[in-house]
């Protein structure tokens, strides 16, 4: 094999990645491939040459100095590009023998499975867990379920009739096409299947679920951040992202986790012609909708041939339902439903009748009900709390608060000494870059909010 370092740039970078025993990538040939030279453009391109193959697994990169000094940069920008793309499981560090490529890979939910605290906790706030006492009883919608379905034969459809009717009242918009899935998140994966190709862009809120994140680099594609307030992603930020020509916007519309924000009827407007004559699929999340204080609002309703929502009931009716729905445009919805009966992945007929059940049922529907004001008032409460206590948490409504924290690694370590988890806000962010916030759980009730509040604001007056 020729010497990479007497070939031309791209055989540098591919042909070190192939031998037995790679030679480090010179910097200087590294440098060539760079057009922006800030921490998240070094980042966003290494990642695209990770995900392409350019820079295959095993390949020993620049030291952090050698590139820095290439690039005219200072180190921290170099360091800074590294912490970005180790957060996205592309590289590795060792101190000792320096950075690797460590390859695209599927990550099967990294972000997700780094939010667990170390055991023990007293008071697990780390998590949005409904509140086991605020479900309706399933006892009896089940047992109504196999009394009246036909259980002993393959159903005809994925969506069981009785579900669809109830789904077709309550959807904001003239949907094309319906099917269900095992939860919002199979509604997302699925969708993204059928959507998305490698190195796509997908955008989403700057603080987003940690499952969307992990959708989308389990897909190999690009998040790109889009900042928001209250009322949902700001139009001018949505407009400076749509330059990425992305494929796919996941929007959270609600209850949304961590940020809080709803979309807002007057922010709908404003956001709909910024979309309207782009080739991109919304994908909406509407997914603890029943326990929203806030009015639903869909870009649907003004943008219905480009829209589809994705609802679920697992945090208000029950999470063993594992019952989500799709709606919208039928050239998607049709494929997901293809897959799902080439693979039988679709809920049973039994949780789906159980669930169109609860829907319509008084006793339930009052369970629900309660459970919607007593979540928000244990939400209130959190940020009354923080509020007194000099923070600003952001949102209106959800399942958890998230906080601006200068120190939150020290919060988070003095409350789990105290035997309370908390959330890091790292995971939250597309680059790793909510490390100055943490998020914390809401659902489940306690006397501990004056405490929590304390501990944080303590970490960010210093």
């Amino acid at each position: 094999m020729s010497n990479p370092r007497s070939t031309d740039t791209r055989d540098q970078v591919t042909g070190a990645a192939s031998a037995r025993r790679p030679e480090r990538l010179p910097a200087s040939a590294l440098a060539l491939m760079f057009t922006d030279r800030s921490a998240r453009g070094i980042a966003d391109r290494l990642g695209d040459l990770i995900h392409s193959g350019e820079l295959a697994q095993g390949l020993p990169l620049p030291t952090v100095r050698a590139l820095a000094a290439a690039l005219h940069v200072g180190p921290t920008t170099i360091a800074s590009a590294w912490a970005q793309l180790r957060s996205r499981g592309l590289i590795h560090c060792d101190r000792r023998h320096g950075s690797f490529v460590r390859g695209p890979g599927r990550l099967a939910g990294r972000r997700f499975a780094s939010l667990p605290p170390p055991p023990p906790v007293r008071l697990d706030l780390t998590t949005a867990f409904p509140d086991p006492a605020l479900l309706p009883d399933l006892t009896g919608p089940m047992a109504a379920a196999v009394a009246g379905t036909q259980w002993r034969t393959y159903p005809d459809d994925t969506v069981d009739a009785h579900l669809a009717a109830v789904l077709r009242a309550t959807w904001p918009f003239e949907a094309e096409d319906v099917t269900v899935t095992t939860g919002a998140q199979d509604a997302v994966h699925r969708v993204a299947d059928v959507v998305l190709h490698p190195h796509d862009r997908v955008l989403v809120e700057e603080a987003a679920a940690t499952s969307l994140l992990d959708i989308v680099e389990d897909h190999r594609a690009q998040a790109v951040p889009v900042r928001c307030d209250d009322e949902g992603p700001l139009p001018d930020a949505m407009e400076a992202a749509l330059a990425t020509r992305p494929a796919l916007l996941l929007l959270q519309t609600r209850m949304a986790s961590p940020y809080g924000h709803a979309l807002s009827r007057r922010r709908a407007r404003a956001l709909a012609p910024v979309l309207a004559d782009r080739d991109i699929v919304i994908l909406e999340q509407d997914t603890a909708h029943e326990l929203a204080p806030t009015a639903g609002v869909s870009l649907g309703e003004f943008l219905p041939e480009r829209t589809l929502l994705v609802r679920s009931w697992n945090k208000s009716h029950g999470p063993h339902l594992r019952v989500g729905a799709l709606a919208g445009i039928r050239r998607v919805v049709s494929r997901v439903r293809a897959r799902q009966k080439a693979t039988g992945g679709w809920p049973s007929v039994l949780n789906q009748r159980a669930l169109a059940q609860m829907l319509t049922d008084a006793r339930a529907r009052e369970t629900v009900g309660r459970a919607r004001v007593v979540y928000h008032q244990r939400r209130q409460q959190m940020v009354r709390a923080l509020r007194d206590a000099g923070l600003a948490p952001t949102g209106v409504a959800g399942l958890s608060v998230w906080v601006p924290v200068r120190d939150a690694a020290t919060a988070i370590r003095r409350l789990a000494a105290d035997g309370i988890g908390i959330a890091p806000g790292a995971p939250f962010t597309v680059h790793g870059d909510g490390r100055s916030h943490v998020r914390i759980a809401t659902t489940l009730g306690h006397d501990e909010h004056a405490r929590i509040a304390r501990v944080l604001a303590e970490a960010h007056h210093g």
